[in-house]
């Protein structure tokens, strides 16, 4: 789990499970693929400089970033999927421009 997780980056981590080729493994890729790719992201970004924070500065950094985040087309597809529409099935803004990380 440390060696596939402490990967640098999302795609580094993928492939690291990938080459596992675990049960676990596959689950943890399944469980990836279906969470909002601008989540995995934020929250990867957060864990890796929380590593030289104090827990007040990364307190602050979360807040910060919630109250940007709410406003993103991810958040409110997530919640249209979860709890307005109930369908989980939601379209990640990735998966709407096949596959492409919008712009920032």
């Amino acid at each position: 789990m440390d060696w596939a997780f402490g990967a640098p980056t999302l795609g580094e981590i993928e492939k690291r499970l990938r080459h596992l080729g675990t049960a676990w493994a596959s689950d943890a890729l399944i469980a990836l693929e279906s969470a909002s790719p601008q989540s995995l992201e934020i929250t990867h970004n957060l864990l890796a400089r929380g590593r030289q924070q104090t827990l007040r500065e990364c307190l602050d950094a979360e807040l910060t970033l919630t109250r940007t985040t709410i406003r993103t087309p991810d958040f409110l597809e997530g919640v249209r999927a979860a709890l307005v529409d109930k369908d989980r099935s939601p379209i990640w803004e990735r998966e709407a421009q096949g596959g492409q990380t919008p712009p920032a």
